[in-house]
């Protein structure tokens, strides 16, 4: 999907007022374990972003401006809708996160010129570099040029709870990459209605109040961002 640059800034500015944009918590499920390969080095450094400036701190939403350039190159982008699809892949209910264009998304959100942005802007493109060369290393290719079931096979190796030493910031990377796919997605119209979300709707009779289960979510929420009730 191809979208304007636009499109993707107010995409950006609605993920960032998600609770998601601030708490992201490793999402890792698989066991501990070493990798059943020879771990290629994390790259020493990353190309420095250009100096930008930021959206400010009134934005114009319907007609937003794009002040600061993009990171991800063309092969990068579609390195990241392709991850987007085997991690989010495409269900009875939606397409895929990269079909929708969440590689648009993620290459605005690292480029933007703050600190979360900055931090994650680090780890995605250290980890891109660093799938490719582990791709390279072992199947003497990219990693969108290998089979499916060797990309398949090294992504299991960044969903462990607690990594090997070399892996460590491999694994922080897919964490962080995965968040920002789960973000994306659900900030879109396809998202939330993957998810079932149908907005404000008028509520006949006396109001029954939150369900149990939305009241245990929102205690959760808290205190995983450190502001449970005391």
């Amino acid at each position: 999907m191809t979208l304007s640059r636009r499109e993707t800034l107010q995409w950006v500015m609605a993920a960032a007022a998600l609770p998601l944009a601030r708490w992201t918590p490793a999402m890792a499920a698989g066991t501990d374990a070493r990798p059943p390969f020879e771990v290629a080095d994390w790259p020493d450094a990353v190309p420095p972003p250009l100096p930008a400036n930021g959206y400010g701190r009134d934005p114009d939403l319907m007609a937003p401006k794009v002040p600061w350039p993009l990171t991800l190159s063309k092969a990068q982008r579609a390195t990241v809708d392709l991850l987007g699809d085997l991690i989010l892949p495409a269900d009875e209910r939606s397409s895929g996160a990269g079909k929708l264009g969440v590689g648009a998304f993620v290459d605005e959100w690292i480029s933007a010129p703050y600190p979360i942005q900055r931090q994650n802007r680090e780890q995605v493109l250290g980890g891109l570099m660093w799938l490719d060369a582990q791709s390279r290393a072992l199947h003497g290719a990219a990693f969108d040029a290998i089979a499916p079931a060797q990309r398949a096979n090294l992504l299991d190796a960044l969903t462990v709870t607690t990594p090997a030493a070399g892996m460590v910031k491999p694994v922080a990377f897919m964490d962080t990459l995965r968040n920002l796919f789960v973000l994306g997605f659900y900030s879109l119209p396809e998202g939330k209605a993957d998810m079932g979300f149908i907005g404000d709707q008028p509520t006949p009779g006396d109001y029954p109040g939150p369900t149990p289960e939305a009241l245990a979510h929102f205690a959760d929420m808290l205190t995983g961002l450190g502001l449970a009730a005391s």
